[in-house]
């Protein structure tokens, strides 16, 4: 049976989990009189290096916290020999209680940067109290549920446990670590105070030192003896000396103790071939159902590269590297003020500090089947489904919370509707969550005419189609935007050469792209649609996307405005004209731009690469990849 009470932060309480500075800022906003009703949201400025998305989590011990806020005399004595807090305010603190409200994604739910994750909408000394307690509190739990649905995701099927407890950060991290990872596809715990209290499956193997214990000659008797402790259940470690020699005893003590070897775990050397030689001992001794575990400061890209080298490994032990990881220590979520009430109206609030600025307002964030996360003021509404959700008020949790079972379920569905460039291990893209989703990709010319067979072929025009086609239903969610310029001829002024004259290839083309005609249309390849369609040259020569307008005549750069689009991709053909001149523009009218070089087709060699060289001198990046 489980204890249902909420998890504490440690048994010191809840009042004094704040800086000092907090402190400070509340006394002289009490005797400033500005007490007034403000809204702070919390979120993620950045993802950490090498994750793609983030998972929500925390919210229920940030609950449990706000329901729980309050001082003890002790605490209060303790601030009055401070010297610096004054009998009013610690007679206030006296009195605290958190009566706000709170909205909140839901834990379990991917999310990507700068989106947030719950908003405190309080008197500014309640919420400006609880700061870095919450912080503390969502930080590390979504940090580890993060990195736990890679580690899972890299076990491809194969169970992961947490064994964390040994290296995280004072035992008081090790229930929110084990349900973290366990909200994030973790098999279950080492940690038996999380089985007490969460329900969460536990486990255990054995140690080095209960093998040490009877000597260098005696790891055939320690396998006996925990066999005949533990009859079905014992997972034996073999590798205190020597894994072959540690795998052979785990067979001969099986036979001895006439006991099932349930499992063996491989903890130090080459994993891959020790799994290797282990399988091939435990099948020639008929113990094709044992299992083989592997741990040794395991992590997703390690267990990636034992799962591609098919290693027979059949589970994963994840400690160092789930609990305090290396390559994400900390995460960098912040609480900001964006709103406060002033005479009765909420007043956006916006800090403008180099590369921490904010949006100022109270913000909602919307989810489109397709096309990932927009992040829109409250009052707007917008396509898709809205992500926060009201989940106190009055200081008093408002909803049935979900048990973990059901949380565990949506972050794997939420997992499982990524494309698969974000969920990747290696070199993930980043789960669009920016204000408005502010990258467009602008695919140019990818027309009849301009590919094989067409009066003006570019060599590779059809593999750019189909790639294009490929590469939009892969990253389609990184897009706010998808934008296609067509060339439309009707009076070109020059364009084409004169009939019975060679076009020069310079100043003038051959005829082509004839509006209505069968050469103006898509290639047959690109067939994954578009958001916005350009057309440009129809009285004149025209080669920038820029020049030209869309249906309801606005240019495109007033489109890509229109949709808050701040940086641009672009692709198509040909590289060294339509492609080029719409970089430059897009670069032009300040849009951040990249040109992706493996989605378009250029004349030649030489001409491509002088094209290069003059893009990346004008700013504008080149993905060659």
């Amino acid at each position: 049976m489980t204890d249902a009470r909420p998890l504490p932060l440690s048994d010191a309480g809840y009042g004094l989990h704040c800086d000092q500075y907090e402190l400070t800022m509340a006394q002289a906003f009490l005797h400033g009189g500005l007490d007034g009703e403000v809204s702070f949201e919390l979120f993620v400025r950045s993802l950490p290096p090498g994750r793609g998305y983030l998972v929500a989590a925390g919210l229920e011990q940030a609950l449990a916290y706000l329901e729980g806020l309050r001082l003890e005399p002790a605490d209060l004595e303790w601030l009055a020999r401070q010297g610096i807090y004054q009998g009013d305010f610690i007679d206030h603190l006296s009195r605290l209680r958190f009566t706000g409200r709170v909205e909140a994604i839901a834990e379990g739910t991917v999310i990507g940067a700068e989106v947030p994750l719950l908003r405190v909408t309080a008197r500014r000394i309640e919420a400006t109290l609880v700061e870095s307690a919450l912080l503390a509190i969502v930080n590390h739990q979504t940090l580890i549920a993060s990195k736990a649905a890679r580690i899972v995701d890299a076990a491809a099927g194969r169970p992961v446990w947490d064994f964390s407890l040994r290296r995280l950060h004072g035992p008081d991290a090790a229930l929110g670590v084990a349900r973290a990872a366990y909200i994030a596809g973790a098999a279950g715990t080492a940690t038996a105070v999380a089985g007490r209290r969460l329900g969460i499956p536990t486990t255990g193997t054995m140690a080095h030192h209960y093998v040490l214990a009877f000597g260098p000659a005696g790891e055939r008797a320690a396998f006996e003896s925990f066999l005949r402790e533990y009859p079905g259940l014992a997972v034996l470690l073999v590798d205190t000396y020597d894994v072959e020699r540690g795998v052979a005893n785990a067979i001969a003590a099986s036979r001895a103790a006439g006991v099932t070897l349930a499992g063996i775990r491989i903890d130090s050397g080459d994993l891959a071939e020790h799994a290797r030689n282990a399988r091939r001992m435990l099948d020639a001794a008929g113990l094709r159902g044992t299992r083989i575990l592997a741990s040794n400061d395991l992590d997703e890209y390690r267990i990636d590269a034992l799962v591609r080298a098919g290693a027979p490994v059949d589970g994963f032990g994840v400690g160092t590297m789930l609990g305090t990881s290396a390559d994400a220590p900390a995460l960098g979520g912040v609480y900001k003020l964006v709103a406060q009430c002033e005479e009765g109206v909420d007043r956006p609030v916006m800090k403008l500090s180099a590369a921490k600025s904010t949006d100022p307002g109270v913000h909602q964030v919307f989810r489109e089947p397709g096309r990932g996360d927009v992040l829109a003021l409250v009052d707007e509404t917008l396509p898709g489904e809205p992500l926060l959700h009201r989940v106190m008020e009055a200081g008093r949790t408002c909803v049935t919370l979900p048990p973990l079972e059901v949380i565990r379920v949506h972050c794997l569905a939420e997992r499982e509707a990524l494309p698969a460039a974000v969920r990747r291990i290696d070199d993930p893209q980043a789960w669009p969550g920016e204000d408005r989703m502010s990258r467009a990709l602008l695919v140019v010319d990818v027309q009849n005419d301009f590919c094989e067979g067409g009066s003006l072929a570019v060599p590779g025009g059809a593999a750019v189609a189909a790639a294009t086609t490929e590469y939009i239903a892969a990253h389609r969610a990184e897009y706010a935007l998808v934008v296609t310029t067509r060339d439309w001829h009707v009076d070109p002024a020059g364009h084409f050469a004169a009939a019975g004259v060679a076009p020069d290839y310079r100043t003038t083309w051959p005829v082509h792209c004839v509006a209505g005609s069968a050469g103006a249309e898509y290639h047959p390849a690109l067939a994954a649609g578009a958001d916005v369609e350009v057309l440009k040259g129809a009285h004149a020569a025209a080669y920038s996307g820029f020049e030209g307008r869309a249906a309801d005549g606005r240019d495109l750069g007033e489109v890509l405005r229109s949709h808050g689009v701040e940086s641009v991709d672009v692709c198509g053909i040909a590289t060294e004209y339509c492609v080029r001149e719409t970089a430059l523009s897009a670069r032009a009218q300040g849009f951040a731009t990249r040109v992706l070089q493996r989605l378009c087709a250029g004349l030649d060699e030489a001409g491509v690469a002088r094209t290069v060289a003059g893009l990346t001198a004008a700013g504008v990046e080149v993905d060659g990849g």
